[in-house]
């Protein structure tokens, strides 16, 4: 007979999770780092999510501050997988989740998939590279709007009003508009994600995302 536990709905991850999360960053990086939604989503971005989960480390999370439904998980049973997911999305809720491959095949045997597409993950453990350049410049909320307006051109998912409180953010002009954009997405402790790096249609192909990406780094 399988061995119960209860299930736990809350505003803030199990006590397990951030140990193993910090572990994880400490000893098992490249691991870590491809699961990085739920890294996150149970450390330093806890605050906007809400989660479920068990005593046998299955969790969880649900984040509040995207313009979409997105979820994360960590776990190895399907069954238990399907049962936190009645209770974390309502029925025939659709929601997006961006996961390594053994947890896509973990959600895959829990619920329908209705879509896949293959992301790249980089990892840069380097120094400071070279200089920018001087038309790469720091973005403040004075620039939002222009952000806003670019990101909705270049099709980015994740960018929002919110964005610029989770790190730094540049960006290129050109013709007296903004035309390309980056910035940080994530910390993590040991770790940080630089991402919503956009050109507008019209601008690309001329190394500018290079530029932004160097000052990123």
């Amino acid at each position: 007979m399988a061995r119960l536990y209860p299930i736990t709905l809350s505003l803030h991850p199990p006590d397990y999770a951030r140990p193993l999360a910090e572990y994880l960053l400490a000893h098992h990086l490249r691991e870590a780092l491809a699961n990085f939604t739920w890294i996150n989503n149970v450390t330093s971005g806890a605050c906007g999510c809400s989660f479920v989960y068990d005593r046998s480390f299955h969790c969880l999370a649900r984040a509040s501050n995207l313009p979409f439904t997105a979820i994360s998980l960590e776990g190895y049973d399907a069954d238990t997988t399907a049962l936190l997911l009645a209770h974390l999305l309502r029925m025939g809720e659709e929601a997006y989740a961006l996961v390594p491959r053994r947890l896509y095949d973990l959600l895959a045997a829990s619920c329908e998939v209705l879509s896949v597409r293959r992301e790249w993950q980089m990892l840069y453990r380097g120094g400071r590279g070279e200089t920018a350049g001087q038309d790469v410049r720091a973005l403040t909320a004075h620039d939002l709007p222009a952000m806003l307006d670019l990101a909705h051109r270049g099709g980015l998912m994740v960018f929002g009003p919110s964005s610029l409180k989770r790190g730094e953010f540049f960006g290129i002009e050109r013709e007296g508009r903004l035309v390309c954009m980056g910035g940080v997405q994530n910390r993590l402790p040991g770790a940080v994600e630089i991402g919503s790096i956009v050109t507008h249609p019209d601008f690309r192909r001329r190394g500018l995302a290079t530029r932004l990406v160097t000052a990123l780094v």
